[in-house]
């Protein structure tokens, strides 16, 4: 239409086609308008129709895709933050932070206050040193674990020879490694955000197989990569942040560290105001105020109970 009140040439529709792929998201538009000019009983109205449906699916799975980029990113630099890592990178089997949880940790008879970490595929333990710096503790896989809920003030067999009562607690068994963990929070509300955040997990993950979203060994590959040949200065020790506006965006730790099993890490500081409240580049679990208790409720109604990165 605005081709013709321009005078312009008549173009065929494999015209409009021919663009290059970063506009791939105008199609929708473009279809739009030609399905809104097109009469319900022309041949191919149908056919534009679905076209139109076609192509929006297309343009939020470039856009799905992107964001899960942009995660890779954030978790790549959240991982150079925790000392004593062990075992795989995260993104070898994660793609989405979904939230963080204080609780305390039972085991070999003593209580322990830790930070628990939830990824898709995997939860990851850790603690806080005097430094105020993160100490990685665990991992559990979650595609092969099993949680248990317990009664408040059950009695808890730790081991052979430990019992204990605890409130808000749960245990999780994790089958590969044949190891249970214990954890208990402060409130029974924080109980409850867990226990929705891990279902929640295992609905996202579904959820992704389903589309098709989950990323392969040679895109994280390609991604750690492109991460790692960044322009960033490099120390050989981790710096003290001791000026008013001062934070590390991501630390670097070389082999000089004993216990560190990775190469080389990265750190940058950058000068700004400080966050008071936020302790991690995961936020904590948030439930909303009128949850759907729905049992068959769908992907998206649970979605919304949590915030994630933004």
């Amino acid at each position: 239409t605005c081709r013709l009140q321009a005078n312009m040439i008549e173009l065929k529709l494999d015209a409009f086609l021919l663009t290059p792929i970063q506009r791939i998201c105008q199609y929708p538009l473009q279809l739009n308008e030609l399905l809104k000019y097109t009469s319900y009983e022309h041949k191919d109205y149908n056919n534009i129709q679905q076209a139109l449906y076609t192509m929006r699916d297309v343009a939020s799975y470039i856009n799905e895709r992107k964001r899960h980029r942009e995660y890779v990113e954030i978790i790549h630099k959240w991982q150079h933050t925790v000392e004593c890592w062990q075992g795989k990178d995260i993104l070898e089997t994660s793609t989405q932070g979904l939230g963080r949880a204080d609780a305390y940790l039972y085991q070999n008879g003593k209580k322990e206050a830790v930070i628990l970490f939830l990824f898709d595929h995997v939860l990851i333990i850790c603690k806080k040193d005097r430094r105020n710096t993160l100490i990685y503790i665990g991992r559990a896989d979650l595609d092969n674990s099993e949680i248990e809920n317990f009664t408040d003030g059950k009695s808890i067999r730790l081991d052979e020879e430990n019992f204990v009562n605890v409130f808000f607690s749960w245990r999780l068994h994790d089958h590969i490694q044949n190891k249970n963990y214990l954890f208990a929070h402060r409130t029974p509300l924080d109980k409850m955000q867990m226990m929705d955040a891990l279902e929640y997990e295992r609905t996202y993950v579904k959820e992704n197989l389903t589309k098709g979203l989950e990323i392969t060994r040679l895109s994280t590959w390609k991604t750690q990569q492109s991460l790692v040949n960044q322009s960033i200065t490099t120390t050989k020790s981790f710096p003290s942040i001791t000026k008013q506006h001062r934070s590390n965006s991501t630390i670097l730790r070389t082999n000089s560290s004993p216990c560190s099993n990775q190469s080389s890490l990265l750190t940058t500081a950058i000068y700004h105001t400080p966050s008071r409240r936020r302790k991690s580049s995961l936020p904590k679990f948030v439930r909303c105020s009128s949850p759907d208790s729905s049992p068959d409720e769908s992907f998206r109604s649970i979605k919304s109970r949590f915030k994630f990165w933004s």
